[in-house]
């Protein structure tokens, strides 16, 4: 097998991008989850200053093997963080270390840009990715710091801010 490669993603490579998150959405049970476009990729990765997110590609032989999806974050307790939103490789290439090698850019990009913490989510029902990741020493949260993640969705998102809280008492500042 040729050695892989990672790279930053250009705008041709956001069409195979896009078809490999639907992918991703498939094997984690979820095949309509994306409501993302192609023109949407572009506009938030390439078109927005700053961009939305940014993207490592692993090439092997100049074909697409694999992708790490991720933003920037802040954080209150150590400051610069980097959120792993995907990290795909194709099934042909599993098993590979092509997972491997796209973490391995993201970690010498997070210690190039002072960043002191990578979070990301796996699915529960996903066993091979939580062993790869134990074997990286990732700490799962909910079982070390007691946290879960949560997430309020659009519809959500919008109630909240016209001020409809589920259950909400009043706040008053005396």
């Amino acid at each position: 097998m040729s050695p892989v490669t990672v790279r930053d993603a250009r705008r041709d490579d956001l069409p195979v991008i896009h078809r490999m998150i639907h992918e991703l959405a498939t094997f984690e049970g979820m095949p309509d989850g994306p409501q993302l476009s192609v023109a949407d990729l572009e506009e938030d990765g390439f078109d927005s200053s700053p961009p939305w997110y940014f993207l490592l590609i692993a090439e092997c032989e100049g074909e697409i093997v694999g992708y790490a999806m991720c933003n920037r974050a802040y954080s209150s307790w150590t400051r610069r963080a980097f959120y792993l939103e995907d990290l795909y490789v194709v099934p042909s290439r599993r098993r590979a270390g092509v997972g491997r090698v796209l973490l391995q850019e993201l970690c010498a990009r997070a210690l190039a840009s002072g960043v002191r913490r990578v979070d990301w989510h796996v699915a529960a029902s996903n066993s091979a990715a939580r062993r790869f990741y134990a074997r990286l020493g990732a700490r799962d949260l909910q079982l070390s710091e007691g946290r879960l993640a949560l997430r309020l969705d659009a519809p959500r998102i919008e109630a909240v801010a016209h001020g409809h809280l589920l259950n909400a008492d009043n706040v008053l500042c005396d």
